[in-house]
């Protein structure tokens, strides 16, 4: 009895080996905003390519309502954004009942981010906000950890995004969207799973990955919401239909379970539909394996990976990232990486004002300094964690990516500006405490206004100045002690700069703007401690340390000009060539034992070209698609005159062109080798064809067809000319398909000596280097067709004079030598670029009791490169400490204060060794295995330091215990 009962499970499981199971995953994919604004999205009818989808709360009520019908049903939850806003619409026994189905298994949280973020428009201190900000929602309303990452709709993908959702406690991540090319391939080598190492990053830093066999649809013919229904009059027929498809997926694939999406965009609205087909599908299927040899299984990702992994396979290794991404020949979505400049401005500078903002908080609730927190901690809470939502919703791959309609991106600019005004409105308060104890200033109220205005749309300094009216300034610096150049705007006025010792310090008055000369800049310098404020005043006074700057008179015969920019460095100018020669001496590294000063020159010219958008109806250039009308680009405005202003800290050489002004300022301390390059793109005009502008650098190095580009401000991707690592690529569009995104950072590194060029962006933009030596970026675009990928409605973006937008933008050339990260430390520079605030004053002079020595002592770091973050939540806070260097480890001593709980993963929802114990082990093909690694934290804890290798980011839970 024995022996055939053993025979027969046996046989059972012969059986069972030789079955396909597929696993099928009901989903919706919400845009969280995109041709119609999230609130329209959520609550009006979606009409969208002529199909009504009904609309976000008709689709959670419905899955809500059918799933319970049927234990066996599933469907995964991607976008927290939206659930939230369905939530706070729920009673408390509909909420009950849906954490029953969650904590049951049939609805899974999947990626939990607030929305689905880009990827390659995004920079990763935004990333993780927005991860974060959906993480802490579903596990303090579900008690929920998402393990897994669902990034179908963005359009490419990053390594640093890889190696974050592995920080995050991911054990996989699925996508769709790669090149038409790299589809086809991994496809015909079985290669769509993959265990993706990203290069540059920590050997722990692997997740699983795979890419959807058929994008993130329904098989063909089984999209129940559009297609033939399955009903037992013709289940038979579809049932064939349905195992055949899988039959060929089968081919595709290494082990004997599938996994496939049931949903499309805004789907389930009528879940009934889907899942009454389904539930058809599968009792038929599975009634009948013998004849089908496969097996049907309502499933989630999570599902599937925990049986894949059972089987113990070998897998392929992916390093590189997916960029850029192509569905056809003609048709590569590189221009996104540019389009809508200024709402990528605005993005860039909120999220650097977020992570300041936070910081001050924090340092505040820890001092107490003042009672405004104290009394209104959870309002502060309360306006802070909007803000939070709004810049994730920003996030959304077609938000910041600029892929959305006018109305939308104005949706989004809305939100984000509501939440900086509701951190202000707790915010300034704080402040203006402050300067009552520090600085004795009473009734002041502070002001902000952001970098890209002219003087007289800041109306607090425009007004004061205009009155004769002294104004105080109060800084912020959220990083290290360290030098920094100040620049604010204000009207043409006979003005200097106290600080608060009432010392006058060197400044600089700048009238450049040649389209406004009572539009200038007022430039100082001082030592600025770190974390702290500082506060100065703007004050009526002659004094010898201002200098009114004047342009240099240059003789009409001149054909060359040198300027003595500092005590090591020079410009030469070629007024005819338009070309210049950055000469210096620099302090060579080579020798341990002693320094040696080495003379250099840099070579180069800025050039501003355009591209034609193609008009071809077969394949315009669009918000998505870059497609220039012909592969060469053609001068777009020529520089006409240069004129020189040459100060005491500051130089600005001013480009004059047609259709772009260009500021180069060489400021003559802290910054050698380092050019700001303001440029200011006037209204593009356009007809009947749309135009995209490119800023061009021509420098002197030879790279050999190979350039560098960042990972959403980490990693550093080389790029080669015409080249894909993973297969043979066969490229028409030789411009676009040489485009990858910029989100920080674009480099050369010449082969014949250790010399490299950088370009230091200020918001993410497309970039190549498609000839020797040289450096291109997109900077704008205006186009006036669609590429027909949804949206509908051409990137024509116009102001209130319907002309089209103009725009301020900042670029740093930095000539460095290979490995010194002087890019790096201007990336870093620039992140933490300081918060500048405004007041009236009644005084001329500071009181003489005044204090801003009061300077932050929560956190010493001195090091440029380690960025530190605390976050206070109710109960306690969470440190965040960011490596921001290629090459060196940083570290970060842990104050005597901090009471150090746990190490986190990236987005705070559990324990680092928690996440270890669920980290899924892996074997490539290679016989490498992937595994969690131990860590030191204990050992780290006990020394009273952590240390961070190059690139690490780290989070951990503390307390601050009184001293």
């Amino acid at each position: 009895m024995f022996i055939l009962f053993v025979l027969l499970h046996f046989i059972i499981c012969q059986q069972q080996d030789k079955l396909t199971y597929v696993h099928l995953v009901p989903h919706s994919h919400d845009d969280y905003g995109w041709l119609y604004t999230i609130d329209e999205y959520y609550s009006n009818r979606i009409i969208q390519f002529g199909w009504d989808y009904g609309n976000i709360r008709d689709i959670l009520n419905s899955v809500y309502n059918e799933i319970q019908k049927n234990p066996q049903r599933k469907y995964i939850q991607v976008e927290i954004g939206f659930l939230s806003m369905w939530w706070d619409r729920q009673t408390e026994d509909v909420r009950q009942k849906y954490k029953d189905l969650v904590k049951n298994g049939q609805i899974e949280i999947i990626n939990g981010g607030w929305t689905m973020h880009d990827e390659a428009t995004t920079y990763f201190e935004d990333i993780i906000d927005q991860m974060t900000v959906g993480h802490q929602w579903v596990k303090d309303h579900l008690d929920v950890i998402p393990s897994i990452g669902w990034q179908i709709d963005p359009f490419g993908h990053q390594s640093t995004n890889a190696a974050l959702f592995s920080q995050m406690g991911f054990n996989a991540q699925w996508f769709a969207r790669v090149d038409y090319q790299d589809f086809e391939y991994r496809k015909s080598e079985k290669r769509l799973e993959m265990i993706w190492q990203p290069q540059e990053q920590c050997e722990e830093n692997y997740i699983f990955s795979a890419v959807n066999y058929k994008h993130y649809d329904a098989p063909t013919n089984f999209y129940f919401e559009r297609d033939e229904q399955v009903t037992p009059y013709n289940v038979q027929h579809k049932a064939q239909e349905f195992v055949n498809y899988f039959k060929q997926m089968q081919r595709s694939y290494r082990t004997n379970h599938l996994m496939h999406t049931m949903g499309q965009d805004f789907a389930f609205s009528k879940s009934e539909i889907w899942f009454n087909s389904i539930d058809n599908l599968i009792d038929y299927i599975n009634s009948r394996k013998d004849q089908f040899g496969m097996e049907i299984l309502y499933s989630t990702p999570s599902k599937y990976l925990e049986e894949i992994n059972k089987q113990q396979n070998i897998w392929p290794v992916n390093n590189n990232d997916f960029f850029p991404y192509a569905d056809n020949s003609n048709a590569y979505w590189t221009g996104y990486f540019t389009s809508r400049p200024a709402l990528k401005g605005l993005t860039k500078d909120a999220g650097r004002y977020l992570q300041a903002v936070r910081n001050i908080i924090s340092f505040e609730n820890i001092q107490k300094r003042t009672n405004v927190l104290t009394v209104q901690f959870d309002f502060m809470y309360n306006q802070l964690e909007y803000y939070e939502q709004q810049m994730a919703a920003l996030m959304h791959h077609d938000a910041v990516s600029g892929t959305e309609r006018q109305h939308v991106a104005n949706d989004y600019i809305k939100r984000v500006c509501e939440g900086q005004k509701k951190v202000r409105d707790f915010l300034h308060p704080l402040l203006q405490e402050y300067a009552l104890q520090d600085i004795f200033e009473s009734e002041i109220k502070y002001h902000e206004c952001h970098w890209n205005v002219t003087s007289s749309e800041c109306e607090i300094t425009n007004s004061l100045i205009s009155n004769n009216k002294p104004i105080l300034i109060s800084i912020f610096n959220p990083s290290v002690k360290r030098q920094m150049n100040i620049r604010i705007r204000i009207p043409q006025a006979n003005v200097t700069i106290l600080n608060d010792k009432n010392q006058f310090l060197k400044t600089d008055f700048i009238c450049s703007n040649p389209e406004n000369k009572t539009d200038c800049d007022l430039y100082f310098r001082d030592l600025f401690q770190g974390y702290s404020f500082q506060h100065y005043k703007i004050v009526f006074f002659n004094s010898n340390y201002h200098k009114n700057v004047q342009p240099l008179q240059i003789p009409e015969d001149k054909t060359q000009i040198k300027i003595e920019l500092s005590s090591i460095s020079n410009l030469k100018i070629d007024l005819q060539a338009k070309k210049f020669t950055y000469q210096t001496w620099e302090t060579s590294q080579k020798y341990s034992d002693f320094q040696m000063q080495q003379y250099r020159e840099y070579d180069f010219s800025l050039n501003y070209n355009l591209y034609y958008s193609s008009q071809d109806w077969g394949q315009s250039s669009g918000a998505y698609i870059f497609r220039p009308e012909t592969q060469q680009s053609h001068t777009y405005s020529e520089i006409k005159n240069i004129v020189v202003y040459q100060g005491q800290l500051v130089t600005v050489v001013l480009l004059e062109g047609e259709h772009v002004t260009t500021q180069l300022r060489f400021y003559s301390a802290n910054y050698d080798k380092v050019i700001e390059v303001e440029t200011f793109v006037h209204p593009i005009q356009v007809q009947n064809t749309g135009k995209e502008i490119i800023m061009v650098l021509n420098t002197g190095l030879q790279n050999n067809k190979t350039f560098y580009t960042d990972s959403n401000g980490l990693d550093m991707q080389k790029r080669v000319l015409n080249f894909r690592p993973t297969w043979n690529l066969q490229l028409q569009q030789e411009v676009s398909g040489n485009y990858y995104p910029i989100g920080a950072l674009i480099s050369l590194k010449d082969i014949n000596s250790d010399q490299q060029v950088s370009v230091v962006t200020d918001r993410s933009q497309g970039g190549t280097s498609l000839k020797e030596g040289q450096i291109e970026i997109m900077i704008h675009r205006r186009i006036v067709r669609d590429d027909a990928r949804g949206v509908g409605e051409s990137l024509n973006e116009v102001d209130q004079r319907n002309q089209g937008i103009s725009q301020k933008i900042r670029h740093f050339i930095i000539f460095e030598r290979q490995n010194e990260q002087l890019s790096r430390r201007i990336q870093n520079e620039l992140d933490a670029s300081p918060l500048i605030f405004f007041s009236q004053t009644k005084n001329q002079y500071f009181d003489y009791r005044s204090n801003s020595q009061n300077r932050n002592k929560i956190i010493e770091n001195q090091n440029i490169y380690l960025r530190v973050y605390l976050r206070a939540y109710k109960n306690y806070y969470t440190l965040r400490l960011y490596n921001v260097n290629d090459i060196s480890s940083a570290q970060f001593d842990i104050p005597q204060n901090y009471q150090i709980l746990e190490e986190l993963t990236l987005t705070a929802n559990q324990s680092k060794k928690s996440w270890s114990e669920k980290q899924m082990k892996w074997t490539s093909n290679n016989g490498k295995v992937y595994q969690a690694q131990q860590d030191n934290f204990q050992k780290e804890i006990q020394e009273g330091k952590f240390i961070l290798k190059p690139l690490q980011l780290r989070v951990f839970k503390l307390n601050i215990v009184s001293t």
